[in-house]
């Protein structure tokens, strides 16, 4: 029995766990009895490369998992797969199909099956039927699995109920499967499955589900697994980890016995802080984690119409409260087109945003994903989505098109000028000094052709100071330090007044002159009544300066 899994991801640095977290269930009898075969690739393979290698294979069955980012790739692959070979059946699982998929099926009649929801618990029975017989249909009487009838048959879409795991603490870690990848820079691991909170944009919403924790030994043995394979990074995939506090406390102590092994990245809800895991997050040493603070928005009713629970008041509160701490760094994000959420009103809290200073703020538009509140009930809601991958949001009763638009461009700004720690103390200045910055740059950056090219860092950073010349010409001093600063050309205009200071000269006195260091070279310019110097050293660094001073001087 011959069966492939096709694993198509968004980029190489990303791994499916779907084969491994199904494979990891099978007993040993029926191990034996599958020859498995995996063809992976992105979404930037070449097709026709994948398309033979999967045709070669000769495969009973293809296997694959679909999400909006992979799924149209996935698609052209496997229509060319089954016109090449049509009698391999096609069955495909993942978050694409958590909601109703009779057009799909219909419109996709050379997949045989799709499977809604968390297949762990069916996956055995699967491969117990399929062994017993290869050519039977049994299967398709299996929860999850949903069908249209083939040709010549009277049935129409057998549509399921999303199947959920029962017993999630009984099942086999994917690690357990010979599938599982340790070739990546990190690993993800759920140490709970189900989500307590019910937000309508996200696919943890369906349903509604309790949550089911792992014992901590359970996850003790997989931590030591891990850092025997060298993995220095673990990603947890738990919706929210601090929904339980006491568990969360109890599983950052078990977090600090791989201090120096691992680095862990969280996801938490900042609203929901509490005092013994306030007192516990005081107490960790620096950079055993790494914290994903979700925000989505800043504004009440927009939460409210989310069914997001907590306020953007405690939200604040939290966000500050965990950057006070200087232990590592947190990561927050918005999304635009919600239901209520005004272009003002986002441009406003990612400004409020700035204030707080978190270390990276990410901005997406909706995606109105397959099974969500929202995409069931965009009509009423009076949400336009694009019906293709990735369903971005196109337009709400907020909220036009042209100014969703242009949040795509704001969120490029924020990842060139914020995320960006070389420029993001500049940045954030003057947004947080300039009420009309982010209107005034996105307008800007949205008459460009900004969102067609990818920048390198001296060139998004010359179109920083352009606009600044342009627009905000009082800031091109602190651009002019910052580009110097950051080791950017001296010969462009950003750097055009700085001077080079020769030994011997006598009239103008060096701050930072290292005489027993003949590899150094020193640069001034002067800016109002400020001198500002910077010290190069060719055996360090041949562009970036290796010291920084400023003194006041006389000159006008």
């Amino acid at each position: 029995m011959k069966l492939l899994w096709l694993d198509i991801n968004a980029s190489y640095s990303h791994s499916s766990l779907a084969l491994p977290a199904l494979e990891a269930q099978l007993d040993n009898n029926l191990r034996d009895v599958v020859e498995w075969r995996i063809v992976s690739g992105t979404i930037k393979s070449v097709r026709d490369e994948v398309i033979e290698e999967v045709v070669d294979a000769c495969a009973d069955f293809i296997f694959a998992t679909g999400w909006l980012f992979n799924i149209d790739y996935l698609l052209s692959v496997l229509r060319r797969v089954a016109t090449i070979s049509p009698n391999v059946k096609i069955v495909l699982g993942g978050p694409e199909f958590l909601g109703d998929n009779r057009e799909f099926l219909i419109a996709n009649r050379f997949v045989t099956s799709v499977f809604k929801g968390e297949a762990e618990e069916v996956f055995q029975d699967f491969i117990r039927i399929i062994a017993n017989d290869i050519e039977s249909n049994e299967w398709l009487s299996l929860p999850g699995f949903e069908y249209v009838g083939r040709d010549g048959e009277e049935c129409g879409y057998i549509a399921k109920e999303c199947v959920k795991t029962k017993n999630f603490n009984t099942l086999n870690a994917p690690e357990e499967s010979s599938f599982f990848n340790w070739n990546k820079a990190f690993v993800q691991v759920e140490t709970s499955r189900g989500c307590f909170n019910s937000c309508r944009f996200c696919v943890s919403g369906i349903g509604g589900s309790d949550v089911e924790d792992l014992p901590v030994e359970k996850i003790r043995g997989r931590l030591q697994n891990i850092v025997g394979k060298g993995i220095k990074e673990v990603r947890i995939l738990d919706r929210t980890f601090n929904a339980n506090s006491r568990r969360a406390v109890e599983l950052i102590s078990l977090f600090e016995e791989f201090y120096g092994k691992l680095k862990f990245h969280l996801e938490v809800h900042p609203t929901m802080l509490s005092p013994i895991l306030k007192e516990k997050l005081q107490s960790i040493p620096q950079g055993l984690l790494h914290v994903e603070a979700g925000i989505q928005s800043l504004n009440e009713e927009v939460l409210c119409s989310c069914a997001r629970k907590g306020s953007s008041a405690g939200a604040v509160a939290g966000l500050e409260y965990l950057l006070g701490l200087d232990k590592f760094e947190v990561h927050t994000d918005f999304i635009a087109g919600l239901p209520g959420y005004t272009y003002e009103n986002l441009v406003e809290d990612i400004r409020r945003m700035m204030e707080i200073y978190p270390h990276e703020i990410q901005l997406e538009l909706l995606k109105l994903l397959p099974g969500t509140y929202f995409r069931s009930h965009a009509q009423e809601l009076g949400i336009a989505y694009s019906p293709e991958p990735p369903y971005e949001v196109l337009r709400t009763s907020a909220i036009e098109f042209a100014q969703l638009r242009k949040c795509s461009v704001l969120s490029k700004i924020i990842e060139y000028w914020y995320n960006d720690v070389s420029w993001r103390k500049i940045f954030a200045g003057m947004v947080v000094a300039e009420k009309g910055f982010l209107y005034t740059i996105t307008d800007y950056f949205s008459e460009k052709a900004f969102m067609e090219h990818t920048y390198s860092f001296e060139g998004k950073s010359m179109l920083l100071y352009t606009f600044c010349k342009e627009n905000y010409p009082e800031y091109l001093t602190e651009i002019s330090l910052g580009w110097i600063a950051n080791g950017l050309s001296i010969k462009k205009e950003p750097a055009s007044e700085l001077k080079m200071w020769h030994y011997g000269d006598s009239d103008v006195k060096n701050p930072l002159l290292d005489e027993n260091n003949s590899y150094k070279t020193y640069h001034y310019i002067d800016y109002e009544n400020v001198r500002h110097w910077f010290a190069y050293d060719k055996s360090a660094d041949r562009h970036k300066p290796v010291a920084y001073y400023k003194e006041k001087t006389d000159i006008s």
